[in-house]
Formats: structure tokens, sequence, C-alpha cells
């Protein structure tokens, strides 16, 4: 079945079908069928978030939480395996996505989410406020980024594309105190802890609790843990790790970098 909207290589290209890869690479053949369905294939993490359709598994390669994966959740249903790709080029058309959705136990587990629950999550986000960080003003501590953690670059692209707002000091807070979050490590340094007291009344939050917001698309703030300065995530601290977009090392896993 065909997408609607979108039943020929023509209707493909008319349609705004964006493709991105993330864990894997696109060779010359997927390159091949991405042309033959009339779709563009987006490269750049600065364009993930406009991606329709996102390749994450060929279903040997395990879904990795990248940082283009995160900012893709936060604005397609669309993560797939790339057998949607391979079936729709033999169609030279855009199929109907459902089937296709990657659905890895393993990710799944490691990450302690359900990918059924994050694309309708993340739906409705988007439908309500924007995003999952939609209404929120989100402050980086000094030395989150590349500490364990995306670029300073792609945390913001990350957090702009749940909805939220990224400000560069918290010593002109504008947001009210309830709609400002602060991250920092996990967990924090005495730099950070002493840093975020500036914010009275923020919630405060690791980078483990944004990697769990993104991938699971829902946002959990409790009342009782504002002003937690992080020590409260440290059994947690495992799954702030980040994928890249090739198989990463045990080091690259401990310390991620772009994807």
């Amino acid at each position: 079945r065909r997408t609607s909207g979108q039943g020929n290589k023509k209707s493909g290209a008319k349609g705004g079908i964006r493709i991105m890869f993330t864990g894997i690479e696109p060779n010359s053949k997927h390159k091949k069928m991405i042309k033959t369905i009339g779709a563009q294939l987006l490269t750049s993490i600065e364009d993930a978030a406009s991606a329709t359709h996102v390749i994450a598994s060929d279903g040997k390669i395990k879904l990795r939480r990248t940082p283009k994966m995160m900012i893709c959740f936060s604005n397609t249903a669309n993560i797939l395996n790339l057998k949607w790709l391979e079936d729709s080029a033999k169609d030279q058309s855009c199929l109907d996505t459902g089937k296709y959705l990657v659905v890895d136990n393993e990710a799944e587990k490691k990450y302690n989410f359900s990918m059924r629950e994050t694309v309708e999550n993340g739906r409705l986000a988007r439908q309500d406020r924007g995003g999952v960080l939609g209404d929120f003003s989100v402050y980086i501590c000094a030395g989150v980024a590349g500490n364990c953690a995306p670029s300073a670059k792609e945390l913001s692209l990350i957090i702009e594309s749940a909805g939220g707002s990224c400000i560069a000091s918290l010593a002109k807070i504008e947001a009210a105190a309830g709609q400002l979050i602060v991250i920092t490590n996990d967990p924090p340094t005495k730099t950070q802890q002493k840093e975020s007291k500036k914010a009275r009344g923020a919630h405060i939050r690791s980078t483990t609790w944004l990697f769990d917001v993104m991938t699971k698309q829902k946002l959990v703030l409790d009342d009782d843990t504002k002003g937690n300065t992080g020590k409260a995530t440290r059994k947690r601290r495992t799954t702030s790790s980040l994928g890249k977009d090739k198989a990463p090392s045990k080091r690259a896993r401990r310390n991620p970098t772009k994807g």
C-alpha cells in the first residue's frame, strides 16, 4: 500500500519525503533507492528535525540512541527498518510505514522504553504543546556538553526539536521558575551544583533524565524533586550514554560523539 499523496516518484518528491539514516551509514545502493522513490536524503544533524522518515536499523544493527535519533523522536513517528526503503524502491513508491516500525527488544530493554509508546507520546506532545519540552526553557550547565554527552550544538538541537527554548545564562531569567529546567551532568559536579542554585524554583535535572525524556517522549517533573542536584539519579547513570551512527567501541559508548 502506498503512502497517501505519495503514490509514485513524482508525488513522492512533491510530498516532501525526507529520509535520514542514523546508526547505519547509507551506501550508494541506498541512495539510488531514495532517488527511485523521489525522496531526499538528509545527512546533517541540523536537518534532522525536518526528516519525515528515519532509517534506524537494518535488522542486524541494533537501534542506537544517537543525537540524531533524539531529534527525530521528537518530530516523526516514522522510525523505520531499512526494509521499508528496500520495499518502497521495488514498488517505486513510498509505502505505508506501519509494519516497518523499528521494534528492537534489546534496545528497548537497555533504554527502558517502548517504541510504540514513544511514537504515540511524541504525536500527542506535538499536537498538545508543540513537543515534549514545549513551553519550557532549558539551561545547560557549564561542563555538560561533550562530557559523556553530545556537543553544545547537538544538545541545543535536541532541546529545540522537542519544543524547548535554550537559554545561554541564568543571569537574566525570563522564564517562570516552574517553566525552567537546568541540566547537569550525572552526577553533577560541585561547580554545577553551585551554578544551579542560582535558578531557585527551577527543575534541576541530569543528562540521564533529558535523554530518557527524549527516548520516551514523556515529560515527568514531580514537585518533590525540584532543586534536585542529580544525586537521586546516580543509580540510573548507565542509561544516559548515547550511541553513534557507526558501531561504537566501548570507549565511544562512554563518550559519545557526533551522530
